[in-house]
């Protein structure tokens, strides 16, 4: 027999390219107010926004196809919030996750080459570190994406990630959001059922 390769609990990570053209949403994303501090909107429910109905429909398109084809479930996952995050020279975003949320994303409206990628990180750490020929899925901590303009990134709201420092001139777009289950939690079978409401009658 030959021998086998099995890849456990493999973390799925969506990337789309959006199909349109987006320039009326990328001239009213860079006209936003932002936090001086945080270096993101001050509307953190930008999603909501008329202006940018088209990408929220693309979005929301991209977060049914995560849910049912790739996870499998027949949940149906809403945006709660959304943000845009404006990063200048020098700027970083430090590792972290999304609380509250199930799958979180981030759309790019507007990408250069000398752009930093997002990073994701395994979170389970080695307290051993081997000496490697070459890096692959089992062996490494982190993996990075260079986003292209136009394109979505989707990914488990706890699977930590952050983005490097910004080296170039330019600022660094990104439009990032969470999600929460509409409707019922788990299964009854499974002991771990948890309804949206609850109903009580007084005796």
């Amino acid at each position: 027999m030959k021998d086998e390769v099995l890849s456990l609990f493999p973390i799925p990570v969506l990337v789309c390219q959006y199909p349109d053209s987006f320039d009326d949403e990328w001239d009213f994303i860079r006209k936003l107010d932002y936090c001086d501090v945080k270096l993101r909107t001050k509307n953190t429910f930008i999603l909501e926004h008329p202006k940018l109905s088209k990408i929220r429909e693309f979005i929301d398109i991209k977060i049914k196809k995560f849910t049912r084809e790739i996870m499998l479930s027949y949940n149906k996952l809403d945006i709660t919030q959304s943000w845009v995050n404006k990063s200048g020279k020098g700027a970083s975003h430090h590792d972290h996750i999304h609380s509250n949320s199930i799958v979180s994303g981030v759309w790019y409206p507007h990408v250069i080459d000398n752009m930093p990628p997002i990073n994701f990180y395994n979170k389970i750490d080695k307290n051993i570190s081997l000496q490697y020929g070459s890096r692959n899925n089992f062996n490494s901590s982190t993996f990075f994406i260079p986003p292209m303009k136009g394109d979505l990134i989707l990914f488990p709201s706890d699977l930590s990630h952050g983005v490097p420092e910004n080296k170039s001139d330019e600022d660094r777009y990104s439009l990032s959001f969470n999600t929460w289950v509409k409707g019922d939690l788990g299964e009854i079978d499974s002991l771990n059922y948890l309804p949206s409401s609850f109903h009580h009658t007084n005796s």
